[in-house]
């Protein structure tokens, strides 16, 4: 598993991003907490609730969203 720490423009630190052998990724917020999921076979990006939101990688979004 492939951990990679997410940044605003500011430099401060908005979340996490694991991907894992197959690609998949999941996001977590500064305090562990799952916001969303990426597959690449389905090219589809799902919130925490599992509905999906975009089809594309967009998990960086939820990071984002106040």
């Amino acid at each position: 598993m492939k951990r990679t720490m997410l940044k605003n423009i500011r430099g401060e630190i908005v979340g996490f991003r694991d991907t894992d052998e197959r690609g998949r990724s999941s996001a977590k917020d500064v305090h562990g907490r799952m916001v969303g999921r990426y597959n690449p076979q389905t090219n589809l990006t799902q919130n925490v609730r599992g509905e999906t939101e975009t089809h594309g990688d967009s998990l960086s979004s939820f990071l984002t969203r106040d």
